[in-house]
């Protein structure tokens, strides 16, 4: 008896002793992929950090003031809303953490974009390397290459691009990066330890203060705990009421910061969501045919844009073929997690996790600031990953596979790649607002706004004056026109048609297009110093003097526009109008030598030939290598019969 015990224990001892490596081995593995995954991350957008602001970047880091007054500003993000530093759109926003963050990095090291693209990579690699433990965590009888597989396809994932190559996009990664912390932190609460639910409400109200769309992580946590651990419906709230609770708080902090600000929420019109421009009906049938192609660019994410306004998504009705193949896309899912919701209610929590988290952006049950946007995806696209995934494990029957040679782990590798390849190119796209404009021109055509902007670039590049590229030119009015076609009361569109046919010389187009904008906003003085200048240009000098005359009263006119002004009073005879005018003008710029003789001449023209002699002597006095001022006082002073003065300034002008 005492040998076969003797012989039992050596034989446990061997088999616990052989147990060991394979536990050691898999914690290895795991570290292993874990850095693999967090770098491999960090290396695919390791290339934006090169790149400048780009788009929104300028109203939250470039141009907001209180960003830039560094840390000075933080007390004021905390207390404003999400706009407030750079302009009073009050949207109904507020993020204050990613605003505070760029403050400290401006204060750090000021108008740098570089730091903050750095930060942003940084901060996605860490989502990435987190978002693999959770995985492993939430998936414990999978094979540990089943969260490999969704960690790299997800971290790969091109529509990604826009979340981490535009700094302003740091609220996603925030929000997504303290929801993973918050789950994380929820999986190790201790039964009866109410203390142990501290952390996690904590890191969600970071999760809140990053974006208002992490409250939709809430029914996610309990769905888990219902349909994953199996728990009760109560068990499952029990654990969410330290969450509610903040969450309570923080939509309590949220409406005081928003409603205590006099600046009346906006109003959002079609061109901040073209679903504005849908009737009731034609609206719902528009969002459902949003929520397909958000699911259709989590597994085919080609031809992407940073910009889908109108119109780029027609208005639909329930009949049309996009919206029908949801609803059928949308009815497949929910058989699928009927289907598996015993044997693999992962694959269901995946899907549900998808619809949860999209369905306050796809404009069906309230209409956002946005008609569709690639890095609302961020997020959502990780639970269709997740189920799409698993379904690839389970038929290879790979679920337990202990190695990486499995087609399930090639398969994720293969996609891995493309995306990855994808992503490098799109990364590339986001260096600047003229390679995005350029880029995307292909991607939204529909866009008035992809238009105009890509209008712009050019209209920039081609220069103005003589010197100016006149193909350049063209383009952008076509552009423009474009524009116009799509949107009839493009405002912008109009303005800068109007600049660049006065560019090309198309004087008469000028007009045309300007009176169109000036249709469209009266109240933009700016408008009629266009029109004014045009008509100038055509000698139309009495529609000159009509249309400038109200712009000089203004404190933004030009010196361009006060000369042109008193110019055409001039041309039409009106001597005593053109001399105030040009008074006027030298009121506000002294040291204009042009308008200066401009009012010389028109003294001269109105016979008060001693003013226009001390004018010219005024010029030359500033400027005693000017010739032609010393030439018109001489001649001046001679037609006023000021000898002295002839005799003074004569010899010089020899």
């Amino acid at each position: 008896m005492p040998k076969k015990n003797t012989s039992s224990s050596k034989q446990s001892s061997q088999k616990a002793a052989a147990a060991v490596p394979l536990i050691d081995n898999s914690l290895v593995i795991q570290r292993r992929l874990f850095w693999i995954l967090s770098i491999a991350a960090f290396l695919l957008f390791a290339p934006t950090i090169g790149h400048g602001f780009v788009l929104d970047d300028l109203a939250v880091i470039e141009n907001n003031k209180f960003v830039q007054e560094g840390f000075g500003g933080i007390p004021d993000l905390f207390s404003t809303f999400y706009w407030k530093g750079f302009w009073d759109a009050n949207a109904g926003l507020y993020r204050p953490l990613s605003m505070v963050m760029f403050a400290i990095e401006w204060a750090i090291s000021p108008n740098n974009p570089a730091l903050h693209h750095f930060v942003n990579v940084l901060l996605y690699a860490l989502t990435i390397g987190l978002l693999f433990k959770l995985l492993l965590k939430l998936l414990p009888g999978y094979s540990v290459w089943v969260s490999f597989a969704v960690t790299l396809i997800f971290m790969a994932h091109p529509s990604h691009t826009e979340v981490v190559a535009n700094i302003k996009s740091r609220d996603e990664i925030l929000c997504f990066l303290f929801f993973l912390l918050t789950f994380l932190s929820l999986l190790k609460v201790r039964s009866g330890k109410p203390m142990d639910l501290v952390k996690p409400a904590l890191l969600f109200l970071a999760c809140l203060l990053s974006k208002e769309a992490g409250i939709m992580y809430l029914p996610i946590f309990g769905l888990y705990f219902w349909m994953m651990k199996k728990e009760t419906a109560f068990s499952a709230f029990r654990k969410l009421v330290p969450l509610i609770v903040i969450a309570g708080v923080w939509l309590i902090l949220h409406q005081l910061v928003i409603h205590s600000d006099p600046t009346p929420p906006i109003q959002y019109t079609y061109h901040d969501n073209s679903l504005v421009a849908c009737e009731n009906g034609s609206r719902y049938a528009t969002g459902i045919s949003i929520l397909g192609r958000y699911l259709l660019e989590t597994v085919a994410p080609f031809n992407l844009s940073y910009d889908y306004s109108y119109n780029q998504l027609p208005c639909l009705s329930f009949t049309s073929p996009p919206v029908i193949a949801t609803l059928a896309a949308v009815v497949l899912l929910g058989l699928v997690i009927l289907k598996t919701r015993k044997s693999k209610p992962e694959i269901g929590f995946g899907i549900l996790f998808f619809l949860i988290s999209i369905a306050l952006v796809t404009n069906i049950f309230s209409l956002i600031g946005t008609t569709y946007a690639n890095r609302l995806i961020y997020a959502p696209s990780l639970g269709i990953i997740l189920s799409i995934v698993l379904v690839l494990f389970t038929l290879f029957k790979a679920e337990q596979a202990s190695k990486w040679q499995s087609g399930a782990v090639l398969t994720s590798l293969v996609v891995g790649i493309l995306f990855a390849v994808q992503t490098i190119q799109r990364n590339k796209v986001w260096e600047s607002n003229t390679t995005l404009f350029t880029a995307d021109l292909e991607n939204s055509p529909n866009s008035a706004r992809v238009q105009f902007n890509y209008g712009v670039v050019i209209m920039n590049a081609a220069g103005e004056g003589s010197s100016a590229n006149r193909n350049q030119l063209q383009l952008a009015a076509s552009s423009f026109k474009k524009a116009i076609s799509i949107d009839s009361l493009d405002l912008n569109s109009f303005t800068n048609l109007g600049v660049v046919e006065y560019r090309l010389n198309q004087f008469d187009q000028s007009v045309l297009y300007t009176q169109k904008a000036i249709a469209l906003n009266p109240k933009d003085t700016s408008l009629y110093g266009n029109l004014g200048d045009a008509y100038f240009a055509l000698k139309d000098y009495r529609k000159t003097v009509n249309t400038l005359k109200r712009v000089t009263k203004w404190k933004n006119a030009t010196s361009g526009h006060h000369k042109r002004y008193g110019i055409s009073l001039f041309n039409l005879k009106r001597y005593e109008e053109a001399i105030a005018a040009f008074k006027k003008g030298l009121q506000k710029y002294p040291n204009d030598t042009e308008m200066a003789s401009n009012l010389g001449n028109t003294y001269g023209a109105a016979a008060k030939y001693t003013e226009a002699g001390q004018t010219f002597e005024g010029i030359y006095n500033k400027d005693t290598l000017n010739t032609n001022a010393l030439r018109l006082m001489i001649i001046s002073y001679e037609q006023a019969g000021n000898r002295e003065k002839v005799a003074q300034y004569g010899p010089r002008l020899k």
